[in-house]
């Protein structure tokens, strides 16, 4: 008896042992999580009430923070804001992927994701299109896996993928700096437990302690950047353990990812990927005993270019690329398997390599369309744009009917699309930087650095203090806008207001700044309309007063009253609105509202000038009207 009480005790005393801990852990969680420690690191946020009125989400500027410890230049994904409640014509479009998603090195309005919302917002005028981009410099597969429950939750109608050139160094990737290991369980895990409170702290503690080097390579004369940091393994042979696991890990975290998708209903649409592969050697030429080195393919690509045989020398500049063993540059293999994973789930694949050998000289994607190794140029980001749409249309995506007279011509949109100087030259800064550090070689005499770097014109002058965060975006359009302004160049000036409009349409101030600046040319209609567009995304006072002003000196009387009460009730002392106020009602005849209109600028402005030009045109209304109705009395 004593031997089986004994046995029980020992029992709960195992039982409470194992309990302690996890009630630990389970206290400190809740205790975490009501202290709101941490960041908020969800994918979406609600959006601050400066940028938008109404209840809208935008994407998490630290959502990064999940993966990146502390110390480093953490990537933020675009900006992009969309209705809480979708409405009931919306169509709502997520895209994922990395850096290339998020249009890098250019500002947010270079995103090949604002020109493909404004051809589906023309092509569709009766529906309201949201095109959300969540791409993310230095993220792989694993990320968007991470991300899909959360872009689920808010009603897609579509998802678009372009992604797999990260698989390697981005981060988890299998060559990474910022990796767990290989193994695609543990990965899993390791993000599950990242939602966890207690695991950030255990994170943080960790990352504190563990600073990367943020200064920059020793051939380097510029910043250290995300590329160089992300190397772990920098010789990653073809066909070895490490490249399978990758290759294998990109096909479960695809086919996941289209599980998800498919479960919930909602249709994905995945893209080849494409690379520099004419102007960019490989990085390392891996001796392994069963190829090649890469360098010496690439030499005989070059050498087949020469002699104009161009489809083996295409041929041959891709097997170089795939035998690059520093890998920067998905490998054709990961194509093929975008086409087989796109085949079991019969979802549609965005030929992009065809799109680009089309447009490239001699069918060899390089410098004309890529900036290095492979980050489009504009014109590159142009056309992802127009193969995107196409393939939205060729497949029926939206519609399956599309309107042929809503659609225009791509020529138009290269033409239309806000890009300026200013956005060519950060995006040169930037990658200037960037090949000024590992794993590109020392620059030679001429070539231009970060150290070296002097402007040689006002454009080049506002993006370099723009690099250096001497001086906003924002100010660095503004400026170059007066610069052109003072110049008498109009249209170059306006362009400046409309590429901050791209880079952030959600701003309101940047509507406003563009409607002054038309109304000081007098292009009353474009004033009204990029007023009435502000007013759409946050009313304000300043836009509302605008507004009211404007109809009114288009002779819309009617119109303008509704935008001056509204702002009369953000700014109730404001002669100026009081007396437009006043003007409306004299124009309608309504005698008894003008006179009050009188007795407030009397109480709150009674020297003001608009004061005395309202009651004289009170006064000759009235004797106007009077002497109309001693006229109808006599006849």
């Amino acid at each position: 008896m004593k031997t089986q009480q004994k046995s029980i005790k020992q029992y709960y005393f195992y039982v409470i042992a194992l309990l302690i801990p996890i009630a630990f852990f389970v206290l400190l969680e809740l205790g975490l999580r009501a202290a709101g420690y941490g960041k908020e690191l969800s994918l979406f946020i609600s959006a601050p009430q400066a940028f938008a009125s109404g209840e809208h989400w935008v994407t998490n500027p630290n959502v990064a923070d999940r993966y990146f410890p502390s110390g480093y230049s953490t990537p933020q994904p675009p900006q992009d804001f969309f209705k809480k409640e979708k409405p009931e014509n919306g169509y709502r479009i997520f895209v994922m992927g990395g850096s290339t998603t998020a249009s890098w090195p250019y500002p947010h309005n270079v995103l090949f994701t604002r020109i493909l919302e404004q051809r589906l917002s023309d092509a569709f005028p009766d529906k309201y299109i949201e095109v959300v981009n969540t791409g993310i410099a230095a993220v792989n597969s694993f990320t968007l896996l991470d991300f899909t429950d959360e872009i689920l939750e808010h009603q897609p109608n579509a998802i678009l993928i372009y992604a797999g050139h990260n698989e390697f160094y981005g981060v988890l990737g299998a060559g990474s700096s910022q990796s767990v290991g290989q193994a695609r369980w543990i990965i899993k895990t390791y993000l599950s437990l990242l939602k966890l409170k207690t695991f950030q702290l255990i994170h943080d503690l960790i990352s504190s302690n563990i600073q990367p080097d943020m200064s920059s390579d020793k051939n380097s004369t510029g910043r250290a950047t995300l590329m160089s940091q992300m190397v772990g393994e920098n010789s990653i042979a073809y066909g070895s353990d490490t490249y399978q696991n990758a290759k294998a890990n990109y096909e479960a975290n695809l086919s996941e990812i289209l599980t998800k998708a498919k479960a919930a209903g909602v249709p994905v649409m995945l893209s080849e990927l494409v690379s520099n592969l004419r102007d960019h050697p490989p990085f390392i030429s891996v001796e392994d005993g069963s190829h090649m080195p890469a360098d010496l393919i690439y030499e005989w690509g070059q050498q087949l270019d020469q002699q104009q045989m161009f489809g083996i020398a295409r041929e041959a500049y891709t097997m170089a690329k795939d035998l690059d063993g520093l890998r920067f540059r998905a490998p054709e293999e990961f194509n093929q398997s975008i086409h087989k994973i796109a085949a079991q789930f019969n979802v549609p694949v965005v030929p992009m390599k065809k799109y680009f050998q089309d447009s490239a000289r001699d069918g060899i994607v390089g410098k004309e369309l890529m900036l290095e190794h492979l980050h489009p140029n504009v014109d590159g980001y142009l056309l992802m744009s127009e193969a995107f749409f196409r393939t939205l249309h060729e497949k029926g995506f939206i519609d399956d009917e599309w309107d042929s007279a809503n659609l225009r011509s791509d020529q138009f949109y290269r033409q239309a699309w806000p890009i300026t100087e200013l956005d060519w030259a950060l995006g040169e800064l930037r990658i200037i930087n960037l090949t000024d550090n590992y794993p590109y070689k020392p620059k030679g005499p001429g070539e231009r650095t970060i150290a070296n770097y002097k402007p040689r014109n006002i454009v080049e002058e506002l993006a370099y203090k723009t690099y250096k965060d001497e001086i906003g975006f924002t100010d660095a359009h503004v400026t170059l806008a007066k610069h052109y302004q003072s110049k008498g160049k109009y249209e170059l000036a306006f362009r400046e207001f409309k590429a901050l409009i791209s880079s952030d349409p959600y701003h309101v101030d940047y509507y406003l700044l563009a409607s002054d600046f038309l109304l000081d040319h007098k292009q009353l209609e474009m004033a009204l309309s990029m007023l009435l567009t502000s007013l759409q995304i946050k009313e304000t006072g300043y836009a509302s007063k605008q507004a009211g002003q404007v109809l009114l000196m288009m002779q819309r009387p009617g119109e303008a009253r509704e935008h001056l009460e509204t702002a009369l009730s953000h700014f109730p002392e404001d002669p100026q609105i009081i007396y437009n106020l006043g003007f409306v009602h004299i124009t309608f005849d309504e005698v008894e509202e003008a006179r009050l209109t009188i007795n407030l600028l009397e109480e709150i402005a009674p020297d003001s000038k608009q004061l005395q030009r309202l009651i004289a045109l009170l006064d000759k209304h009235l004797q106007l009207t009077r002497g109309s109705d001693s006229g109808d009395t006599a006849n």
